[in-house]
């Protein structure tokens, strides 16, 4: 069976944790928007927010798998200790180095890895009985946190993004262009929201007393 090169491997580790991580700031921002918004279409975007932060857990348990023969974090640096002569732009003790570091970084956040892995295997990708029959066992027993998860990312981005540099001499975080539009979205939901707030105020010459975006202060109708 043919075996992926370093870089192969390199690349979809990369766009593992691109996706991956962009998954998790899409649920993080929403999850700090403005609730009035979200309500706005609260079944899509509380899935949208689950449905992110479950694709997130999955692609960190993805790089770290321990199934046989996936390739993985754990693969990968096994892999770049044969080949310390392929990295371009470092030398061999460097790239050492530089692996080291990446096999103490895993260590560091092993506990968290362990969380999710369990948290895959008895929920994400399989529905374990024991989970089905008492649900908040899991919650306690593989706890999980937004920083938690955050840590997962940035430590792997690290890894990913040192050793690729080494390897290819290509630099920079791994993120999408554009990858904080659902921003621009955001805003045109509350622009309009304000709009008609004003438009209302402004035809019936009263206050508007319900609910309103966060930032809607200048849409007020001036009253006396």
């Amino acid at each position: 069976m043919a075996q992926p090169t370093l870089k192969q491997t390199l690349d979809a580790l990369r766009q593992q944790v691109l996706v991956g991580k962009s998954y998790f700031n899409l649920a993080k921002g929403l999850l700090s928007a403005d609730p009035y918004l979200l309500q706005t279409a609260p079944t899509f975007f509380g899935l949208t927010i689950n449905g992110s932060m479950e694709l997130a857990q999955m692609a960190v348990a993805r790089l770290y798998d321990k199934t046989g023969r996936a390739v993985t974090i754990r693969t990968m640096l096994r892999d770049a200790l044969t080949q310390l002569s392929s990295f371009k732009n470092a030398t061999a003790q460097q790239a050492q180095h530089a692996i080291q570091a990446s096999v103490q970084r895993v260590a560091a956040i092993e506990p968290i890895l362990r969380s999710i892995k369990r948290r895959r295997d008895e929920w994400l990708a399989h529905l374990d009985p024991r989970t089905v029959a008492n649900p908040g066992a899991l919650a306690a027993t593989a706890q999980l946190t937004m920083p938690d998860l955050e840590k997962a990312f940035v430590e792997t981005e690290k890894t990913i993004v040192e050793l690729y540099a080494l390897h290819e001499g290509a630099f920079g975080d791994l993120e999408f262009i554009g990858g904080d539009d659902y921003e621009v979205a955001l805003n045109w939901i509350r622009s309009a929201k304000c709009a008609f707030i004003e438009n209302y105020e402004n035809e019936f010459r009263t206050r508007w007393t319900d609910a309103r975006p966060r930032d809607c202060t200048k849409n007020l109708l001036k009253m006396p």
